[in-house]
């Protein structure tokens, strides 16, 4: 009995020592494609699902999810941080295949099209996946503004283009609570909001101080409505001797601009995923400038991808701030 059950033992090390070993010369061949453009087989693609989803389901089984997930406060901060870091990838309403999309393997879900379980949702976020392109936001992100990026994933189905883009206007864009390296490698806070981004809600960053939010306020106010095409409250945010400083021409009344660019500024936005990437703004007494920086990808016949810079001049007329001047330029990216 015992020389048997030696045997059997000798027998397993023999098989597990020379499976090891094919398996270690099947790596060292360099014989499996690893690319991208070339799927794993049915078994594998399978297994590392499989491996993938029981890992995170265990990992998150403990998160307790927030009472007040289902907040508009919430939904509505997370919008900007979902359009800036996330929207990329897994896309939104109104918003075509990206070439990042496209490339990446396995292909990153359409979030807009599905339903997603909260605590998963919050742990993939904060620690990412390994190896499929999910990066750990909470090196970055802050918990509270985590569970405001599931607040606003559990909405997003629900949303067409315009509530899209219009929640991503009010969000006060990318701010996040965590710290992230700048260009010097010095991390630097992002708590109210980003110092590329101007002012959040209820806050201003190091480029918007106090004094400006209102202004600014009033500038994505007028920029919800041109992309929305809602062209009376478009009107309503301007001066009546107004500036507009546009494609190398000028119109110099809110009346010239409303009759002949509003419109066709409102329908090249409609559609179009416009991601602010920079902001400052100024405001003594009553008088304020604003200028953004953005990334604008428009999907119309021809999709193009710009480079835009936006300054708006405002001025306080009783109380209430009025756009007297803007200056819009763009390039090809």
């Amino acid at each position: 009995m015992y020389v048997r059950l030696k045997q059997f033992v000798f027998a397993i090390v023999v098989v597990a020592v020379t499976a090891m070993a094919a398996l270690a010369a099947f790596a060292w061949s360099g014989v499996y494609d690893i690319g991208a453009d070339d799927p794993h087989s049915k078994p594998v693609l399978g297994l590392l699902a499989l491996v993938r989803d029981r890992s995170v389901g265990a990992q998150a089984a403990s998160i307790a999810v927030p009472a007040d997930l289902a907040s508009e406060a919430r939904i509505r901060q997370g919008a900007g941080n979902y359009d800036a870091m996330c929207s990329t990838c897994h896309l939104a309403p109104g918003l075509g295949d990206s070439e990042l999309n496209r490339g990446l393997y396995p292909a990153p879900p359409r979030l807009d099209k599905m339903k997603v379980e909260p605590a998963q949702a919050f742990w993939v976020v904060k620690h990412g996946i390994k190896a499929s392109g999910m990066p750990a936001w909470g090196k970055s992100m802050g918990d509270e503004y985590i569970w405001n990026m599931v607040a606003f994933l559990g909405a997003l189905p629900a949303f067409d283009a315009d509530k899209y883009r219009a929640l991503v206007a009010e969000s006060g864009g990318h701010s996040h609570g965590g710290a992230e390296p700048d260009d010097h490698g010095d991390a630097h806070d992002h708590d109210d909001a980003s110092q590329h981004e101007g002012a959040a809600a209820g806050g201003a960053s190091p480029d918007v101080p106090g004094a400006a939010t209102d202004a600014v306020a009033v500038v994505d106010a007028f920029g919800a409505a041109l992309v929305a095409g809602e062209l009376a409250k478009v009107k309503a945010f301007l001066d009546p001797a107004v500036v507009v400083l546009e494609t190398g021409g000028a119109e110099r009344s809110r009346d010239e601009y409303m009759d002949h660019h509003a419109e066709a500024d409102a329908k090249f936005l409609h559609g179009a995923h416009v991601r602010k990437t920079r902001r400052i703004a100024r405001a003594s007494g009553d008088a304020a400038w604003v200028a953004t920086e953005s990334v604008i990808h428009a999907h119309g016949s021809k999709p193009v991808t710009l480079l835009s810079t936006e300054t708006m001049v405002l001025a306080k007329k009783a109380g209430q701030w009025r756009i007297t001047h803007i200056h819009w330029s763009s390039r090809e990216q």
